[in-house]
């Protein structure tokens, strides 16, 4: 069980920082984002932004008040189906996937591989299309957005040694890199490789100590290991950044227990 969330934990990381750039289409530059409508794009852009610091929940109103703007934004609606596929709605998966492969506007090409992708996964979640990401990332070798969709392809088959290597390219290129660092430390948690979760953890501590995710993050390598004293400091020191992360105030609370259960003992 303790696997399996680590291996939930990190599908949501890994969906939490795929956002694109709006750039021409060519082997050098960026993955282009098409829409219509320069107020979804506004949205979209705040979207990547707080994906960026893992507010969730905000980046989602946020994903869906850019498709409310532009019904055909591809992208948008890629994304929120991706990020209903993690938490095993189905019904709200396939809404947001049919709008996204139903998208009338003429994509980019790395749009229309993300789009074949997803009709795969339409028909099978646990659909093998890490193919399709590889031919992103050819595609796109310089954009490290590239890479986060073959990594996530890589995490729904499980292929975790495959995930790793991917997400170090993406930090060689990367502007900044503090996320990705996020999603090796789960990634070598989810193999077993607390050493170098741990390291990777660090490494996005430092780059972003003044945010409260990479103390959440830490706390939850905390609770693997079974560090619970730890894993209550690091949770609360993100509570304390951010009073408004219940989520991490919920974990504390967890690991309290665990430490009045093991005093027990």
């Amino acid at each position: 069980m303790k696997n399996q969330g680590i291996v939930k934990m990190l599908i949501f990381t890994v969906l939490a920082l795929w956002v694109a750039a709006c750039n021409p289409s060519v082997k050098d530059e960026k993955i282009p984002v098409t829409t219509e409508s320069e107020s979804a794009r506004l949205l979209y852009d705040r979207a990547d932004a707080l994906f960026e610091k893992v507010y969730i929940p905000q980046a989602v109103d946020l994903l869906e008040g850019a498709l409310a703007e532009d019904p055909n934004f591809f992208m948008a609606a890629y994304d929120l189906a991706t990020h209903h596929m993690y938490f095993e709605d189905k019904k709200a998966f396939k809404k947001y996937a049919e709008r996204a492969v139903q998208s009338e506007i003429k994509l980019s090409r790395g749009e229309d591989l993300l789009k074949e992708a997803l009709q795969k996964l339409l028909e099978d979640q646990k659909a093998d299309v890490t193919e399709t990401g590889r031919e992103l990332v050819k595609l796109y070798p310089n954009d490290s957005e590239a890479y986060f969709p073959l990594s996530f392809f890589q995490q729904i088959i499980g292929d975790h040694q495959g995930q790793a290597e991917t997400l170090w390219k993406a930090a060689e290129i990367k502007e900044d890199p503090a996320n990705v660092f996020n999603m090796l430390g789960y990634t070598y948690m989810a193999m077993g490789q607390f050493d170098d979760a741990a390291e990777a953890l660090d490494k996005y501590r430092a780059l972003k100590p003044e945010e409260p995710n990479p103390y959440d993050s830490k706390g939850d390598y905390y609770m693997a290991i079974e560090e619970y004293g730890k894993a209550y400091e690091s949770f609360m020191k993100a509570v304390e950044i951010d009073s408004t992360w219940t989520g991490s105030l919920r974990k504390a609370n967890k690991a309290r227990a665990m430490i009045k259960t093991n005093n027990k003992e």
